[in-house]
C-alpha cells in the first residue's frame, strides 16, 4: 500500500523545516551534540523554573474528572484567565477557544469560517504550513509577495482579492522574516477589506497568527488588530515565549462581534473533526499555576543582536528582526540549496527560503546557544567569502 498523492506532493514540495530537523538528529547521533549547529527549527529557550513548577503542580491535581473529557473549547476558568491576557474591551471567556497550539487555532478558524473552494490570501515569505492548513480545509492558499522592505504590498493584496476570497492569513511578527506589522500596514489592509465587502457583499476574515507577540524588540511595538477590523481572529501559542513548544497549548481569540452560539458549536465541531477534541488538560491547568505569563525577552534580543552584528561583519544581507526568533538572510550563493547542502556537510543546518515561498533567502533560528550561533556564523562567513555556487 502506498501513501496518498497528497502526501507524496508534500514530501516533494515541502517539509523543509522538519527535514532539516531530522538531519540534525542524525548528525548529532553521529558526531555528538557539540559538533552540530542546528539553527533550522524554531526551538525556544528552555522553560524556566516557574514554568516547570506550574506543570508539576498541574500534574499533581486530583479531583473527579481531572483526566476525563472536558468542553471542547477548554476549561472555563482557563478561558477566563486567557481573556484577561488579551486586554481588549469586550473580550470574555466566550471569545476564547483553548487549542493545541496556534496551528490548531488557525485550522479550526479555517474550518469554521471558510468554505471548501474558497481562497485564503497569505504573504510570502510565509510559514510553510499555512498552505497545508488551507489544503486540509479544501481551501486554496494564494500567496502574495511582500515589498522589498518586508512590509505588506497592499496593491498586490488588492489585486489578489476576488469574490472567492474568504480570509487573509498573516503572521506578526513574521516567521521567517521577523517583520512586525505596524499601524499603517494594518489600517491599509483593513481599508482594503472593508472596500472589498462593499463591492462583493462578503466579509473577509482576518486571521493573525501571533505566536511571537511577546517577542517584539523595541522600538517596534505590537498593534492590536482587533481594534481595527471586527472580522478578526487571533491565533496564539505559549510555545516560544514560555518555552513549551512540545506541550502544544495555545488559543484562538474571536473578536466580540464574532461570538455566538453558532460560532461556538462550529469551533467545537471543527476541533472534533480535525481530531484535536480539546487542548491538553495538564497544559491548560498549568497556565493557572503561573502568576504571570510575561517573559524576559533580553536573552532573545542578545542573540538577535549577535547574529545581526556577525552577519553584517561578513557582508551578509540580513533584515533586522523586529520580533520573533529568526534572522532572514539573502543567500550569498546563487544556488541557495547548494549552500544549504554545503553548510550541512560542515554540520551547520539552516532552512532554505524555498520553504517559505522565497528561494533566494535562508532562515536562521537564533534561539540557540551562543557557541553554536558563532560556530554557524563562522562557517557561513567562510562560505560567503567564496561567493560561488557549488
Amino acid at each position: 500500500m502506498t501513501i496518498s498523492r497528497w502526501s507524496k506532493a508534500q514530501l516533494q514540495d515541502g517539509g523543509w523545516i522538519r527535514r532539516m530537523f531530522m538531519e540534525g538528529l542524525r548528525l548529532r547521533a553521529q558526531y555528538g551534540d557539540d559538533a552540530v549547529a542546528d539553527l533550522s527549527i524554531g526551538q525556544p529557550l528552555e522553560a524556566g523554573d516557574a514554568i516547570v513548577d506550574a506543570f508539576r503542580a498541574a500534574s499533581e491535581e486530583r479531583y473527579v474528572g481531572r483526566f476525563g473529557y472536558m468542553p471542547n473549547l477548554g476549561y472555563q476558568e482557563v478561558r477566563e484567565r486567557t481573556a484577561e491576557d488579551v486586554e481588549f474591551p469586550g473580550i470574555t471567556a466566550d471569545s476564547i477557544a483553548m487549542t493545541s497550539g496556534a496551528a490548531a487555532a488557525i485550522c479550526i478558524a479555517l474550518r469554521t469560517f471558510v468554505d471548501p473552494g474558497d481562497d485564503v490570501i497569505g504573504v510570502a515569505p510565509y510559514f510553510p504550513e499555512f498552505r497545508l492548513y488551507c489544503e486540509t480545509a479544501s481551501a486554496r492558499f494564494v500567496p502574495v509577495r511582500v515589498d522589498d522592505d518586508l512590509r505588506l504590498d497592499l496593491d498586490a493584496i488588492s489585486a489578489a482579492l476576488s469574490p472567492h476570497t474568504a480570509a487573509v492569513l498573516l503572521n506578526s511578527p513574521s516567521n521567517p522574516s521577523g517583520h512586525a506589522l505596524d499601524a499603517a500596514e494594518l489600517h491599509g489592509l483593513t481599508d482594503l477589506l472593508e472596500a472589498h465587502k462593499e463591492r462583493h457583499d462578503r466579509h473577509v476574515l482576518l486571521i493573525v497568527d501571533e505566536v511571537y507577540r511577546r517577542l517584539i524588540y523595541s522600538p517596534y511595538e505590537r498593534v492590536e488588530p482587533l481594534a481595527l477590523y471586527p472580522h478578526t481572529v487571533l491565533a496564539r501559542s505559549f510555545s516560544k515565549d514560555l518555552g513549551i513548544a512540545g506541550e502544544r497549548i495555545g488559543y484562538l481569540v474571536l473578536h466580540p462581534s464574532l461570538v455566538s452560539q453558532e460560532t461556538h458549536l462550529g469551533l467545537a465541531q471543527a476541533m472534533r473533526a480535525l481530531g484535536f477534541v480539546n487542548a491538553p488538560a495538564t497544559a491548560q491547568r498549568a497556565m493557572l499555576h503561573l502568576a504571570s505569563w510575561d517573559i524576559e525577552i533580553g536573552p532573545y534580543r542578545e542573540r538577535r543582536d549577535l547574529v545581526m552584528q556577525r552577519a553584517r561583519e561578513s557582508d551578509i544581507d540580513v533584515a533586522e528582526p523586529q520580533g520573533g526568533i529568526y534572522a532572514w538572510l539573502r543567500s550569498p550563493w546563487p544556488d541557495t540549496l547548494a549552500l544549504i547542502d554545503e553548510l550541512a556537510r560542515r554540520r551547520v543546518l539552516l532552512t532554505p527560503g524555498v520553504a517559505f515561498g522565497v528561494p533566494s533567502h535562508l532562515r536562521l533560528c537564533f534561539s540557540a546557544p551562543r557557541k553554536k550561533l558563532n560556530a554557524a556564523l563562522d562557517t557561513l562567513a567562510e562560505l560567503t567569502s567564496t561567493r560561488v555556487s557549488a
